[in-house]
């Protein structure tokens, strides 16, 4: 069973590509379930089907679905809002906003693992594709297995404090069953599905980006922060490229600028391999026209594999106080090393090749300190 997670600024076009990923995969033969934990919707309109919280069949093999998070919350998840809402309200909130504080932070990125783990153990498909909320929507969900066994834990302590002299003062608030047992019964599931989600045979993360300056930004943060949480990225695929001989004059400046940008994500995300797909005249959607952007998108590449072998592009790691940030630079010669730092971005160059790291915090406002080659690794020493 493979999991493939497609992210990216919103307007790139993540939901066309995940859902001609997932029509390539099923007219090959394999059973396909794709899903869209974005909010704002659109996965029912490339398949030109009206989907909902089940999954439905869409064309052969594949089988789609919609995670409306707040309905899930109202219909199956009441006895952790009751029960908050009560408590809010019982400190002075008014009824509509303790309705609306009582969503537990967090409680949207639950509901989305819950029903991809539901997917992955259900065994009725070979191949889940999610099609992510934006950027920073998605990692949030990316980091919420570790944030919800902190969360449930701290719950869990609360209640055994408070049950052996408070229960009698809360029984009354008390839904029949107990909250503080069901939100462990859930972390249990969640820390199975994060097993999943960090192991790299099972699940791949592909960016989608356009060639244009601020998407390629994001797609760097993103890069930075799935592998400092230990996801693996195995692909970035890059959407709406104009064609050169179907632009008219007006739009020649576009097509260069585009030229210039398409060299940029090349540098800035190898060794990853980047799928490119031209933009297509015409909305792609169903299932002919999903199928063609496939076969455009992947030609012989089978989507649903391992794309890229050597997992993180790089690591960051702390040693004898000074940060050491490892990146994976293979098949490049290694001459003569530039290094600079403006803002956020690490910007290195190494004889006519060129890369942009986005730092994570840790490293915001460091000074690099020198950085040496070794087995195929460039690694670079922060002060």
């Amino acid at each position: 069973m493979r999991i493939i997670i497609y992210l990216g600024k919103g307007g790139v076009g993540k939901t066309t590509v995940s859902a001609a990923t997932a029509a390539k995969i099923a007219n090959s033969g394999k059973r396909v379930l794709i899903m869209s934990t974005d909010i704002a919707h659109s996965l029912g309109d490339a398949f030109g089907a009206e989907l909902s919280d089940s999954p439905r069949e869409v064309f052969p093999n594949l089988f789609a679905m919609e995670i409306n998070v707040l309905a899930e919350i109202r219909n199956h998840w009441s006895l952790l809002h009751d029960y908050f809402s009560s408590m809010l309200m019982n400190e002075g909130a008014s009824e509509v906003v303790a309705d609306e504080l009582a969503i537990i932070p967090g409680m949207e990125e639950m509901m989305s693992l819950k029903h991809i783990w539901e997917a992955s153990k259900s065994g009725k498909y070979d191949v889940i594709i999610v099609d992510a909320a934006p950027t920073g929507e998605t990692m949030r969900l990316l980091a919420m297995p570790d944030s919800y066994q902190w969360y449930t834990k701290k719950i869990a302590s609360w209640h055994t404090r408070v049950i052996s002299f408070a229960m009698p003062l809360i029984e009354k608030l008390m839904p029949k069953k107990n909250v503080f047992k069901l939100m462990p019964e859930i972390g249990e599931q969640i820390k199975e599905l994060h097993g999943y989600l960090l192991d790299p045979k099972v699940t791949s993360y592909r960016i989608v980006v356009n060639p244009e300056n601020m998407v390629i930004r994001e797609a760097l943060r993103a890069q930075t922060y799935l592998n400092l949480f230990g996801y693996t990225l195995d692909a970035v695929v890059v959407n709406k490229i104009f064609p050169e001989g179907a632009l008219s004059k007006s739009m020649k400046g576009l097509f260069e600028q585009q030229q210039r940008y398409l060299k940029q994500i090349d540098q800035f995300f190898y060794p990853l391999p980047i799928f490119k797909v031209k933009h297509f005249e015409n909305e792609v959607i169903g299932n002919i026209s999903l199928s063609k952007m496939g076969e455009s998108l992947f030609q012989t590449e089978l989507p649903e594999e391992i794309l890229y072998n050597d997992f993180k592009t790089h690591t960051i790691e702390k040693s004898n106080g000074k940060y050491l940030l490892k990146l994976y630079l293979p098949n490049v010669e290694i001459d003569h090393v530039q290094m600079n730092v403006k803002g956020d971005e690490l910007l290195i160059e190494v004889n006519n090749f060129r890369k942009n790291i986005v730092l994570p915090n840790v490293l915001v406002g460091r000074k690099t300190d020198y950085a040496a080659y070794e087995n195929g690794r460039l690694n670079v020493f922060f002060c």
